[in-house]
């Protein structure tokens, strides 16, 4: 009887630990791995792309690479060593 008890007091494993906490495992996994990389823009640039984020309710980060990743795609040199990507879901 002493070890039903025990056991009933435990919460599963994959139950978050405190109130508030997500639940191990509960993040949402990217399907690709990023890296960073650091590029200095003009002001002129960086304006813009955070008025057209805005307005498009999209985040910079991926706008910026989704901009970059079309004209390297096309106008790019080196192309042929890559693989064409898909089209994008995000790319409206």
């Amino acid at each position: 009887m002493s070890e039903v008890s025990q056991e009933a007091g435990r919460s599963p494993a994959s139950e978050a630990k405190r109130r508030n906490a997500k639940p191990p495992g509960g993040a949402r996994r990217k399907a690709e791995k990023t890296q960073r990389l650091q590029l200095h823009l003009g002001e002129n640039t960086v304006k813009r792309l955070g008025v057209h984020c805005s307005l498009v309710g999209r985040n910079q980060s991926r706008e910026a690479e989704r901009i970059l990743l079309r004209y390297l795609s096309r106008d790019g040199k080196g192309r042929e060593l890559f693989d064409q990507p898909d089209d994008d879901p995000d790319d409206e």
